[in-house]
Parts: C-alpha cells; sequence; structure tokens
C-alpha cells in the first residue's frame, strides 16, 4: 500500500485512543487549545507592574501575566569553559535568545550571568541597543535535592541571586529569574541518585540549616515550596515565576492544595508527553506552563530506533523548506532538519524548548529567530510529527515508511531496472520497462538503480536518487 493511502486512512480515523493511553497528538493539542497564548508581540507587564518588551520572540503567557520565551539554551552540565561564550553568542540580534536553563547543582550560574553581561556588551557595542535600553533575559533555575526544606531552600535561592547578580546589576540587562525545585526528593531507587552520600558532602552551613531531606522524603518539599513562594513576593529580587521540575500528577496535586501561590511553570522530560497523560491533561486545566528538556536524547537521537518516523520528519522538513524559500525565508541551498521540525512544533503548541548545543551552528539553527520563522503547520503536518515523534520516543515505528517517488519513462528503447544495494554490492531486478512505458517506484535519497539496455547487462547507467521526502521525480531514460 503505498505511503500516501495509508496517511489518508490514518488521519481519516485518528482518535483520543490512537496510542497506549489516549495519543500524543490529542495531549498536545488539549494543551495547546486553552493555553496559546504564544506570541512574538512582547508587550505585558512584570510582578511589578512594569513594561516588558521581547519583541520578535515567541513567548508564552503565565499565569501571573509573565511573558516567558520558547526558545532557549540548556547550560546544565555543559563544559563550564565554553558557558559564557554559548549564552552571549545565543543572543546575537540573528539568533535573539532571550531564555536560559541550568540549575544550583550544575554551578555555572556565575558563568551565565557572565555571558548574559557579554552579550549585552555586544548589542550595545553593535548599536543594536542603546545606553537607554534594557535586553530582557530569562534564566530557569533549580533548587537540587538536597536543598529541600525552608530553610535549606532559601540558602540556594540566595546562592542563585548571589551567582547571577553580576547580571542582575547591569544597567543594561532586564533578569527574570523561574525559580523551581529541582525534584520533589531524593529517590533511593534510582541509581545515580546519592541520598546520604551527597548529605554527608554538603557544607556544614547547609547541614545545620534543616534535616537531611531524605529522612522525610514525603514532606521536605513542602517547606521548599513555602520559601518559593516568599522569594516570589519579594519585589526586590528578580524571581519572576516559581515552578517545579521532574514532579509527577501526585506531587504537583498536593503542592496545589496547600499552596498560597499555584506553580507557574512545570519542567518534564519530553518522554512525559507519551507516559505521562494526566500530567499534560492537568497542566492544561490549570494553565501551567510546560518546558520540555532531554528533547534531543529522547527525540532527535533516536533515529535509529524508528527509522521510518524519522523519514517523515525529513518530509515534513522538505515541505516547510518549500514554503519558507517562496516565501525567501531560507536560502536555495538551505533546509529544515527534523530537529528544528519538531522544535517548531512544540513551540507553536506553546511549549518552551532549551536544547543544549556547544556547536554554534546548530545554537543559530535551533535559535529563537529560526524557529519563529517556520511556518505554522496545517494539521497534517501536526500529525505527522506527532506520531513521529511518538514512534521515536517509544521506539514502536510506524507502520508506513516516507518515500520519494520515482517514474521512470523507456523513452527510446525498452529497458531493464534494477536496484543497487551499496552495503553488499548486489543488485535486484524490479522490471523490466517496454519502449514508450513508464514504471512508478518508491524510494529513498541516496538510492541507486542500475538501468540496462539487455538481460545480458550491456550498456549499464546509474541513476542514483536526488530527490527528497515527498517530492517526484520523472526520469527519463
Amino acid at each position: 500500500m503505498r505511503y500516501s493511502v495509508v496517511l489518508f486512512c490514518l488521519l481519516a480515523t485518528i482518535s483520543p485512543r490512537y496510542s497506549k493511553t489516549e495519543g500524543l497528538f490529542s495531549r498536545i493539542a488539549k494543551l495547546a487549545a486553552g493555553n496559546k497564548k504564544n506570541s512574538s508581540d512582547g508587550a505585558t507587564t512584570d510582578k511589578n507592574g512594569e513594561s516588558s518588551s521581547l519583541a520578535g520572540i515567541p513567548t508564552a503567557t503565565l499565569s501571573n501575566g509573565e511573558k516567558m520565551p520558547l526558545v532557549g539554551i540548556g547550560v546544565g552540565n555543559m563544559i563550564p569553559d565554553v558557558i559564557p561564550a554559548i549564552v552571549s553568542h545565543g543572543m546575537k540580534a540573528d539568533r535573539n535568545i532571550r531564555l536560559i536553563d541550568t540549575s544550583n547543582v550544575s554551578s555555572n550560574e556565575e558563568l551565565v550571568a557572565q555571558g548574559i553581561v557579554d552579550g549585552t556588551k555586544q548589542l550595545l557595542e553593535k548599536g543594536e541597543i542603546t545606553a537607554t535600553n534594557k535586553v530582557e533575559m530569562h534564566v530557569v533555575t533549580k533548587v537540587w535535592y538536597t536543598h529541600l526544606g525552608y530553610n535549606r531552600t532559601m540558602i540556594a535561592a540566595k546562592s542563585s541571586l548571589d551567582s547571577l547578580k553580576e547580571a542582575i546589576d547591569h544597567p543594561n540587562v532586564d533578569l527574570k529569574i523561574h525559580l523551581m525545585l529541582h525534584w520533589p526528593r531524593c529517590f533511593g531507587d534510582v541509581s545515580w541518585m546519592n541520598c546520604e552520600e551527597e548529605e554527608e558532602n554538603l557544607p556544614d552551613e547547609v547541614k545545620r540549616a534543616g534535616p537531611p531531606p531524605h529522612t522525610d522524603p514525603m514532606n521536605a518539599w513542602k517547606e521548599s515550596w513555602k520559601a518559593l513562594e516568599v522569594l516570589f513576593k519579594d519585589d526586590s529580587n528578580p524571581v519572576a515565576s516559581i515552578g517545579v521540575s521532574n514532579f509527577h500528577l501526585n506531587d504537583l496535586t498536593e503542592l496545589e492544595e496547600l499552596a498560597t501561590i499555584q506553580p507557574h511553570v512545570i519542567e518534564s522530560n519530553a518522554w512525559s508527553f507519551l507516559y505521562d497523560p494526566m500530567l499534560i491533561e492537568h497542566c492544561h486545566k490549570k494553565g501551567i506552563h510546560m518546558v520540555a528538556y532531554h528533547i534531543m536524547d529522547s527525540i532527535i537521537h533516536k533515529a535509529d530506533a524508528a527509522p521510518f518516523a524519522y523519514h517523515h520528519l525529513l518530509l515534513i522538513a522538505n515541505d516547510l523548506s518549500k514554503v519558507m524559500k517562496s516565501r525567501g525565508l531560507l536560502g536555495e541551498k538551505e533546509e529544515l532538519t527534523p530537529a528544528q521540525v519538531v522544535l517548531a512544533w512544540l513551540v507553536q503548541h506553546s511549549i518552551s524548548v532549551a536544547p543544549r548545543t556547544t556547536d554554534l551552528y546548530h545554537l543559530r539553527e535551533n535559535s529563537a529567530t529560526a524557529i519563529a520563522k517556520i511556518p505554522i503547520m496545517n494539521d497534517r503536518q501536526v500529525q505527522t510529527v506527532a506520531h513521529s515523534v511518538e514512534a521515536l520516543i517509544s521506539g514502536e515505528d510506524v507502520t508506513e515508511d516516507a518515500f520519494v517517488k520515482l517514474t521512470f519513462h523507456a523513452r527510446t528503447k525498452d529497458i531493464f531496472l534494477y536496484w543497487h544495494d551499496p552495503e553488499y554490492g548486489g543488485e535486484i531486478q524490479v522490471a523490466k520497462i517496454a519502449k514508450g512505458e513508464v514504471f512508478e517506484e518508491s524510494s529513498h535519497p541516496g538510492h541507486t538503480f542500475r538501468v540496462y539496455d539487455s538481460e545480458e547487462k550491456e550498456n549499464m547507467e546509474v541513476v542514483t536518487v536526488d530527490g527528497k521526502y515527498g517530492e517526484h521525480k520523472h526520469i527519463e531514460l
């Protein structure tokens, strides 16, 4: 069955029961339907009632009225020496990255602040802002599970604020901090979490501030939330929102019952969109903004596990590239990547993304400027990306591959068409095409066919497929 027929049937029959639970697309669509506040207008007010500007940058509006950029950089566990340069390069006008995702345990907040200041200086030097302008920057940082408990959380928060002080105090930087609890607790059954060992290695100041949180794992975080509420209410610091990371639904609902300020943001692993549907639904209902992490590791870097799904992403990338080239938004030799397609898909559904990279080309490729240029996907494209992402996360590939459609035309003589296997060097006869007849085949970019004018394989001609997924190539022979 041809791909186009399968896709038509798939789209015609899609329902909330498409996958293991209710389907990735339906969950994302629900989230977007009630929370599609993403824009690039950039006009709003902060918690102090002052105006804020993120003109031309995709943003989401949080439940407290603050705007949060939808595209950023993740620098957690990044090589320290490169962080200032990556942050400052990301701030350039042709990238417009205004969101940095890190954590207190990463011990790099001071380097983030340095990068923000360096980036601001570069914008000033190039005349892209004036001495009276402020660059609005957003930093997500998190309190590690060793610092759960009211006083310990206050120590961690003070450490973060002190580390970011260079950027906070800079006259041309308007820094907004999104402060989260990194984990609800230290889990003893998680191999890389060493609860007692980490406790033992803490500074005495932290140990004296409160009991070890792993001795009361179900309650320590509750006191931490009270600390975040105090910090958010304090207008003397730049905490623009408070939230949680890696919280499951039961902890999140318990938090909401005791909170005087509801969480504005939750950060979750990309696989949550597939395996924790109730969390997605709950965030949609409560207006909690979602930030996705591990996008590359959970999706794009799993192409070998679901090659058909990855080919479908390439097909969508090709479709969108054509539209962008027709509008002058993409160079003739440039092409969108599957990574850009997935990032745009999430951003267009008002989910913030902060992929990590130390590669300047990828930094530009996945920047706010680049992602904002990608056209809004139509329903077919949205569903295709959703099913492909689901397949890549789960490792259960979609049933039908994407193809380049080929039409071979035997114009002047009978021909014998063979497909060549580059790995093993063999070839398989595909068809005999009589003079004046055509033959249609589906193939992949880079595949090779050999054409002979007799069964004795004389006068060989080599045809290499140079099309892109979704294209139709006519080959005259």
